[in-house]
């Protein structure tokens, strides 16, 4: 059972009037009140979340689209060759690859890996080093896994063989020591000789 306390402000009564409908439209006028005020609430709050994403999506596609625009109309002076003076104008993105593609290729670290600090000492390049080091640790891991189980195999192998032929050896010589021959020799005599009795 729930308890309710109601406070209404009831300044006048006309005479048709009955106290117990006028209480309940107050109380569900109220009610209607709350209900329609949390909504709006809800409503609002939805509504500016979802304009606030959609200014940060035009926000973001126009910013990306005006740097992107400028990237690609921004041009870098370049001089494709040492020796010449000619210079040419190319996209910054393109000038960004030509650098990267240098930066893969060219010799600046010793054999070591370090850099180098004198042009003579310039053995390899980034992609080199890595390339080797990589193959390196690669390799001998692959080795090491390569000898390891030819190492077992072979151990397998040759105690499989010792095996066989012990078997092999000891059952001959078991059989000499037994002399399994004479004495199989002999029963069948002695069996014979049964024979010949009856």
């Amino acid at each position: 059972m729930a308890i309710v306390k109601i406070e209404l402000d009831v300044n006048w009564l006309d005479e048709g009037d009955n106290l117990d409908d006028l209480i309940k439209s107050e109380v569900i006028s109220g009610l209607q009140d709350r209900l329609i005020q949390k909504a709006e609430q809800k409503i609002l709050a939805k509504i500016e979340r979802e304009a606030e994403e959609k200014a940060n999506e035009v926000v973001d596609s126009f910013i990306y689209g005006a740097l992107e625009k400028k990237i690609d109309d921004l041009k870098i002076p370049y001089k494709e060759n040492s020796w010449g003076s000619e210079v040419k104008l190319i996209p910054i993105s393109e000038f960004i690859g030509i650098r990267y593609e240098r930066y893969l290729t060219e010799k600046t670290l010793d054999g070591d890996g370090r850099e180098a600090k004198y042009s003579s000492d310039r053995k390899l390049s980034i992609s080199e080093y890595f390339i080797k080091n990589y193959l390196a640790k690669e390799l001998t891991s692959k080795v090491s896994t390569m000898i390891q189980t030819a190492r077992k195999d072979a151990e397998e192998t040759i105690v499989k063989a010792l095996e066989n032929n012990l078997k092999e050896q000891l059952s001959f010589d078991i059989i000499q020591r037994l002399n399994i021959p004479e004495m199989l020799e002999s029963l069948q005599n002695k069996a014979a000789e049964i024979d010949s009795k009856e």
